[in-house]
């Protein structure tokens, strides 16, 4: 029996996501009063299920964070990559529109944020054991909805369904 192929964002969604990524970085930041996002103390990138690859897929996750690790003399050198699972959020968003499409793509991306954060400022480990993963997850997503809210995100209190979503661990990958 022949697999299809996983769904993927089209051009007009990839348009929301943009605007979604941007927000997302905007929270995060006033939030943690850092340079606005991207920015250099925190390296990350966004790719979508078309540029994921092996380990970077997770089929039961709206998006799975893994961090790149280079050795260098000064310490280790990370980079985040957030990856997306197009089909599961388009799975998620159903035939609801534009506008849940939306606000789930600025919760998701502003929850991997919070996570790049407070990984890369050591508030937490993503090497963390899994007894305490679930905290993360727990104190992760209570900040995110409370940055939605204070931001005055359309739909934030729908998104608060989201709790509970299966927890997928940060895979770090060296170099």
């Amino acid at each position: 029996m022949k697999r299809r192929a996983a769904r993927q964002f089209d051009l007009h969604q990839l348009a929301l996501l943009t605007r979604a990524i941007r927000r997302g970085e905007e929270l995060v930041a006033d939030h943690y009063r850092i340079p606005m996002l991207p920015c250099k103390q925190y390296p990350y990138e966004v790719v979508t299920l078309s540029e994921i690859q092996g380990p970077e897929r997770a089929r039961e996750a709206l998006a799975h964070l893994v961090v790149y690790e280079r050795s260098r003399p000064a310490g280790a050198e990370h980079l985040y990559r957030i990856c997306l699972q197009d089909d599961a959020i388009l799975r998620r968003a159903g035939s609801e529109g534009d506008d849940w499409l939306c606000a789930l793509l600025v919760y998701v991306l502003t929850h991997e944020l919070v996570h790049v954060v407070r990984f890369q400022r050591a508030e937490q480990s993503y090497q963390a054991p899994a007894s305490t993963r679930q905290r993360e997850e727990d104190e992760v997503h209570r900040i995110t909805l409370g940055l939605l809210r204070s931001g005055a995100e359309p739909r934030w209190e729908r998104l608060n369904e989201l709790y509970g979503n299966p927890v997928v661990p940060a895979q770090v990958i060296g170099e």
